[in-house]
């Protein structure tokens, strides 16, 4: 553009040319942030089709202990196993290149207490690892052969169908000025910000996961032709609380198990009238009289022209005596540790008070001096307690409720006490191993690293990768160390960690950069 001669409009246009510039700064950073907001609902979005994945896998194993049908699930579980083996890895690979833009970036820093990645506008990091250093290539490969594994796993006369509408698809991209082959890779990394890098790796990853769960799906159809079916009913009846004052409305919740939403049975009640809707009953109705009360009534369902009456009764307690239960450490119970608990009752003497737990949903109670207990729990959810008490010959329950089981937190796995950021060369020739722990939790525990990937990026060099049993470095990943440089990236991946209550998980990646 030619700058006119006239000094004010000179100075007029070169205001013009500054408020452009300062209007496209604006609309980058905008850019920029909406990258970060599509990153974390893809994030959000991949958790939530883990958990969906989870419970087909478990659907599959235990398909396989049927004693009557365990052998059709039996070649579908193994699939599955496959399938989650090879979808873990890939994952993992994936993780480590959006763990290395980010490093290679600066890694991240705190900004008003939260931890954000440090430099989101950086467009060198793409084009130099996965451009010059041709490692897009190598991505672009692993998810083709990862597509070919999967599409192996389906039955030959429907592979094509699957394959055309395969979550993970690899094209070439179409060629244009600046891309004239229409290479992927050039397409795909070239002068783009760590940001949507670190989203196009999430979207990479969530490709995967559809997959897996596609791929799940198809494995579950395949049992039985597709057809889930039951052959028996189960009379489920369950009160909201076992335990009410006298005049408190108390409901509860009727179904038969394995039910048809689409079909609303005939159900009766003792406590009055029941209303039925997309196959469940709901109770509304008062407590009275104080002590032990029954309700019953019968579930009514056709079947194959036939009706079928399967009877039901649940119990509930009125009382007027006051009771508690005190959690000492905390409002929650943890797995895999002591958890003291003191009750009490009103009108009671203590020695005659006693506390009841469901051993049969792993819980177990221990009782100490006076009103004092430790329990134990075994897996997470909830659990019914009873507090049950005796005078003279009478004795009964005299309150109850539920406690909130969870699982210990996740441990921090450090390295001299870092999980990221620059690291002397120096200083990290001589470390021995990593360390995990649990920082201002309620109970000193212990956690035991028991395996890791170390993943060493020379500048301009391919990626080196180790594997590693235990928390301290054994002699490959000591020499690999010993090797490292200024500029060096290193990187510690698919973490598992020992926890106190006998789980292994997954550890949080460490990145560093070599000073």
């Amino acid at each position: 553009m030619a700058m006119p001669k006239e000094p004010r409009a000179a100075m007029i246009q070169m205001m013009y040319l500054v408020l452009t510039a300062m209007l496209a700064l604006n609309i980058t950073k905008e850019v920029l942030n909406a990258f970060g907001t599509i990153n974390d609902s893809i994030e959000r979005s991949n958790t939530s089709i883990t958990d969906k994945n989870a419970d087909v896998y478990t659907f599959l194993e235990e398909g396989t202990k049927d004693k009557d049908r365990g052998a059709k699930f039996l070649p579908w579980h193994q699939k599955a196993l496959e399938l989650k083996k090879e979808t873990d890895d890939i994952l993992s690979y994936l993780q480590m290149w959006k763990d290395s833009v980010i490093a290679f970036a600066g890694g991240y820093e705190e900004k008003d207490g939260v931890r954000v990645i440090k430099s989101i506008d950086n467009i060198d990091a793409s084009p130099t690892l996965f451009i010059k250093e041709k490692n897009g290539d190598k991505i672009k490969e692993r998810l083709e052969q990862y597509k070919e594994k999967m599409l192996a796993l389906v039955n030959p006369d429907e592979k094509d169908f699957y394959a055309k509408n395969f979550p993970v698809n690899i094209v070439d991209l179409p060629k244009t000025e600046e891309n004239p082959h229409g290479d992927w890779t050039f397409g795909t990394f070239n002068n783009i910000p760590v940001i949507a890098a670190v989203s196009m790796f999430s979207k990479f990853q969530n490709d995967v996961k559809n997959a897996e769960s596609n791929m799940l799906n198809y494995f579950s159809t395949k049992v039985d032709a597709g057809s889930w079916k039951f052959d028996m009913l189960e009379p489920i009846a369950v009160i909201n609380q076992g335990y009410a004052l006298e005049g408190q409305e108390l409901e509860a919740t009727v179904l038969l198990a394995a039910y048809n939403s689409t079909v609303n049975p005939t159900i009766t009640s003792s406590a009055g009238a029941v209303n039925v809707q997309n196959g469940v009953g709901k109770i509304k109705f008062k407590a009275s009289g104080v002590g032990e009360r029954t309700v019953s009534g019968n579930i009514s369902v056709s079947k194959d022209g036939e009706l079928k009456t399967y009877p039901y009764n649940f119990k509930y307690t009125v009382g007027t005596a006051g009771a508690s239960l005190q959690l000492d450490a905390m409002n929650v119970m943890y797995i895999g540790v002591d958890n003291p608990v003191t009750i009490s009752a009103s009108g009671y003497n203590i020695q005659d008070v006693k506390l009841e737990v469901p051993a049969s949903e792993g819980v177990t109670a221990t009782r100490g001096n006076g009103g004092a207990y430790t329990v134990k729990v075994t897996k997470p959810g909830e659990f019914n307690y009873t507090i049950s008490a005796t005078r003279g010959s009478a004795g009964g329950k005299i309150a109850g409720g539920k406690i909130r089981v969870k699982r210990i937190p996740d441990p921090k796995v450090t390295l001299m006490g870092k999980v990221e950021g620059a690291f002397p060369a120096n200083q990290i020739k001589v470390q021995k191993g990593l360390s995990a722990k649990l920082d201002d939790f309620v109970f000193v525990l212990p956690f035991t690293v028991v395996s890791f990937e170390m993943y060493i990026i020379p500048r301009g060099a391919d990626v080196q990768q180790f594997k590693n049993k235990g928390a301290i470095f054994e002699p490959n990943v000591v020499q690999a160390l010993q090797k490292v440089k200024a500029g060096d990236q290193v990187i510690f991946s698919n973490i598992k960690v020992q926890c106190p209550d006998n789980t292994v998980r997954p550890g949080n990646p460490l990145t560093f950069t070599i000073i």
